[in-house]
């Protein structure tokens, strides 16, 4: 037997007391008499105070020390430990990224963990009760608690591998949750660890098992597309593609781009472990149509992340407003085709002259009543959303967001500024661009608009001699007007995202086709249409009214492509690693037949006591 309190067996040593309670002599006064006819009742009567005596004969004693042996063990928990627990309630977490469907184990990682989740509940008993959570694009209950084990296989093998970015932390936080309501709960994370940084998340002392599934870390795969206007011709564009090698060993790639049917572009590579290649396609002014991106590579054991897609539609028009620049940057903005730019003084700045355009920079302080706006300001002007303290002489800059749709293309290496002003609040803005004395570049949403800021006049430094500075004003322009209808030219959306849309007046169903002949269900809510099932790579079809939209759903996520499976989940609390799956060893608490021990046995004490009084 073992004790999961074994510290409440010092309640025992309250025996001492109740022992030496039943030892005490009586104790009796010296009284003169007049008749020694009781004497007889007093001598039996001291013969039965002797204390040995008393102990051996008297019945209550005993019973009343049974009761406290039956309390110290129920206080300090005992159990034993069975193969089968009745008390047994177990959450089953399976995730279903895109990763999961490498098959580096037969048939894939997915089914090999379905089967290991299966034989789990083999082993479960007629009292034992489960519950399935699936960890994806999205996180749901697909199973609530039950006892019947059939339901969970059952759901187990319709589950199928998604091809969008997993969130097995919103898994987990779910499953801990939920646990709460049950004592004693198991989690058991069928996964192959994800991408992401757990170590932050609290378990609350749970008891989680991880089931590693995967062996291997060898895949190639697409990581970045992008659409891009050509610095050549402001009419012909250009793609950009990034394959990346995840795996140790170097492999001979080929890229294919496809507008349709035909072949506009091919690219083999040498890709190196761990480093990723770019590859430009020029495309011309005149195509349209539906660009597909394949990669081919040997021994790929993920396929989902060989393919991508773009909507090739024409330049869209653009109603920029700038506010108080210089020539250089209007110079920059009319070179964009897709831009119709309007120049304007800060005294002509009107509400209505900035609610008809669909982004403005200001080269000045910006007026009141922004809020809502897609707006950028090229310096720390007043009105902005950050606020400034002094002057900071020579700041270097120590790193970027390369990956913020702001700052593509645009390198920070070597600009040199020659002052900045000191970012005392942010505003709701986000650092994009870092240095030694604080942030330099500001960007984020803002009471349903985006906004941009900077924190240094830009020609205080010599970023507009650079090739980047065109690139960052255009990139604004695209950031801030992304959101509007028709504002992207490739319409792309990573695999999982929900798709918003405004509709027209009087619109209120929608229908989406989408790849491979699914129907992802749409909904129009207030003049917004939303298509929430996005999990698959391909082209999505938008049909509601007179609207007609195409866009594009792609991976392209490195942490779905480095498939190689996490020694760990890294939690903070310490997780039991199980490389095969099985449930944890059964116990059975003894405490609840105890206390009824000890309650019966106080009921016979009480009855015997009575008794006696009543004789």
């Amino acid at each position: 037997m073992n004790f999961i309190f074994p510290a409440g067996l010092a309640l025992g040593a309250l025996s001492a007391p109740l022992i030496a309670m039943y030892f005490l002599r009586i104790r009796r006064r010296r009284v003169e008499v007049s008749s020694l006819l009781p004497w007889h009742a007093l001598q039996k009567s001291d013969k039965l105070a002797s204390p040995f005596q008393r102990f051996r004969r008297h019945i209550l004693l005993l019973l009343q020390l049974l009761i406290l042996l039956a309390m110290t063990l129920a206080f300090s928990r005992p159990y034993l430990e069975t193969d089968a627990n009745s008390y047994r309630s177990v959450v089953l977490v399976v995730d279903v990224s895109a990763s999961m469907g490498a098959v580096d184990v037969a048939p894939n990682r997915l089914q090999f963990a379905v089967s290991q989740a299966s034989e789990v509940l083999g082993g479960m008993g007629p009292a034992d009760e489960a519950m399935l959570i699936v960890a994806g694009s999205r996180t749901e209950v697909v199973v609530p608690f039950t006892r019947d084990p059939a339901r969970v296989v059952s759901a187990l093998e319709r589950l199928r591998a998604s091809e969008a970015e997993g969130r097995l932390r919103e898994g987990l936080q779910l499953a801990l949750s939920l646990a709460r309501s049950r004592p004693d709960v198991e989690v058991l994370v069928f996964s192959d660890g994800g991408g992401e940084d757990l170590s932050s998340l609290p378990t609350g002392g749970a008891d989680i098992r991880f089931v590693r599934v995967g062996q291997s870390a060898e895949n190639v795969g697409l990581s970045a597309l992008d659409l891009r206007r050509s610095p050549v011709s402001d009419l012909d564009r250009q793609l950009f593609v990034t394959a990346e090698n995840f795996g140790r060993n170097d492999v001979d790639a080929t890229v294919e781009v496809l507008l349709g049917n035909e072949m506009v572009g091919l690219r083999t590579e040498r890709l190196a472990g761990g480093s990723p290649v770019s590859m430009v396609f020029d495309l011309p002014s005149d195509a349209r149509g539906d660009l597909h991106v394949r990669l081919d590579a040997p021994n790929d054991l993920l396929a989902v992340d060989n393919e991508a897609w773009a909507v090739l539609t024409e330049a869209a028009s653009r109603e920029v407003l700038l506010v108080g620049g210089d020539r250089l940057t209007a110079r920059v903005l009319a070179a964009d085709p897709r831009a119709t730019v309007k120049i304007a003084s800060p005294s002509e700045v009107t509400p209505e002259l900035l609610a008809s355009v669909d982004c403005t920079l200001f080269g000045g302080p910006v007026p009141d009543g922004m809020d809502g706006l897609n707006y950028a300001v090229l310096g720390p002007h007043f009105g902005g959303p950050a606020r400034f303290a002094g002057t900071l002489e020579t700041p270097s800059v120590i790193g970027w967001q390369r990956n913020h749709p702001v700052l593509r293309f645009v390198s920070w290496d070597a600009v040199s500024i020659a002052k900045t002003r000191k970012v005392t609040e942010l505003g709701g803005l986000v650092p994009v661009v870092d240095a030694d004395t604080g942030p330099l570049v500001l960007a984020g949403e803002r009471n349903g608009g985006r906004v941009v800021q900077l924190a240094f006049d830009p020609f205080e430094s010599d970023l507009p001699l650079r090739v980047a500075w065109p690139v960052l004003i255009l990139n604004t322009v695209g950031w801030l007007t992304e959101g509007e209808p028709g504002a992207s030219e490739a319409h792309l959306l990573p695999t999982g995202t929900p798709y918003l849309r405004k509709v027209p007046d009087g619109v209120t169903k929608g229908e989406v086709i989408g790849p491979r002949g699914t129907s992802p269900d749409a909904e129009i809510n207030a003049g917004i249409l939303r298509v929430h099932d996005t999990d698959k790579v391909g082209i999505y079809e938008v049909r509601a009214g007179d609207l007609r939209t195409r866009f594009a759903a792609n991976l392209l996520s490195e942490s779905e492509s480095r498939i190689a499976p996490r020694q760990a989940l890294g939690l903070a609390d310490s997780v039991q690693e199980a490389s095969v799956a099985k449930l944890a060893v059964g116990r059975r608490e003894l405490w609840r037949p105890l206390l009824i021990f000890a309650l019966l046995i106080l009921m016979l004490e009480w009855w015997a006591w009575n008794r006696r009084k009543a004789a």
